[in-house]
């Protein structure tokens, strides 16, 4: 499990890095360049956060975190190919619609209650 997990993240650090370096093609300047970078590292640390939290607990609040961070990912990387690739009115719904839902879910994730974690779960 211990190595599909680093293979995990590895493979997402790579398509991180590619889509950055893709971006910089269509950046105006160096600052553009930096804040995306800076912001995609820190997208992709809020998943590996996401990832352990899922992996570490037995609740439906985990399952919650999970999700809302994948609505933002994806969300965000909609949002980037509206803005340089292929500017379409179905992909920013998508978007909208998956911003709107990320937003609910994280209004469920605040208000969840963490259930405590017992040996009789894990059976």
């Amino acid at each position: 499990m211990l190595i599909f997990f680093f293979i995990l993240i590895i493979g997402n650090a790579y398509f991180v890095y590619q889509h950055v370096q893709e971006l910089e093609i269509y950046m105006a300047g160096l600052i553009d360049y930096g804040i995306y970078t800076i912001y995609y590292i820190n997208l992709f640390v809020l998943a590996i956060v996401a990832l352990i939290y899922y992996l570490n607990s037995y609740s439906r609040k985990s399952v919650l975190f999970i999700t809302l961070v994948m609505a933002l990912v994806v969300s965000d990387i909609l949002r980037d190919m509206a803005l340089f690739y292929l500017p379409d009115s179905s992909v920013l719904a998508i978007k909208n619609f998956l911003s709107i839902i990320a937003i609910i879910l994280s209004f469920q994730f605040f208000t969840t209650r963490e259930k405590k974690l017992r040996l009789i779960n894990l059976v």
